[in-house]
């Protein structure tokens, strides 16, 4: 009797060892009562951030994370190439470089502001048809900026 225990305790415990150890690539939801959720990247998961909430979402599942509950999140795997995601029609994407920050999904001819921390305008551009457009921060001092595009600012520090 004691045997069979012994087996079943192990085969429930194989699932879990052999998701945690295998060389799937997947998004790792780190949670401070010490769970880790995985989530398969083959499911194309979005994450998304609002009223301090992570959100995730995916063809078969959407899920919420208050922030509070996250310590982080990691990719695990060994990762072979990520495709670049698909801007959404009304959907504004944004990626940070040291010298840069670069936005997709605008129309063309929109106005982008940016601004220091102060509220003092910087520069003013528009965008071109097609291509992402880019705020350049070289030359600017490292501290915080502003970009202001409609009614949307996203800010950014340079380091």
């Amino acid at each position: 009797m004691k045997k069979l225990l012994l087996l079943l305790a192990l085969m429930a415990a194989l699932p879990l060892t052999a998701q945690a150890d295998d060389a799937t690539q997947r998004l790792v939801v780190w949670l401070k009562n010490g769970q880790k959720v995985y989530h398969d990247l083959t499911d194309e998961p979005e994450t998304r951030f609002n009223n301090g909430m992570l959100m995730l979402s995916t063809a078969k599942v959407s899920i919420s994370y208050p922030i509070a509950d996250v310590i982080r999140y990691t990719y695990e795997g060994t990762m072979t190439a990520i495709n670049a995601p698909k801007v959404k029609p009304g959907e504004v994407r944004f990626s940070q470089g040291n010298d840069q920050m670069a936005f997709d999904g605008l129309a063309p001819g929109t106005q982008m502001q940016l601004y220091a921390p102060d509220g003092k305008l910087l520069r003013t551009q528009k965008t071109e048809t097609g291509k992402t457009s880019v705020v350049s921060l070289k030359g600017l001092p490292a501290g915080l900026y502003v970009v202001k595009i409609g009614d949307a600012s996203y800010k950014f520090m340079k380091k």
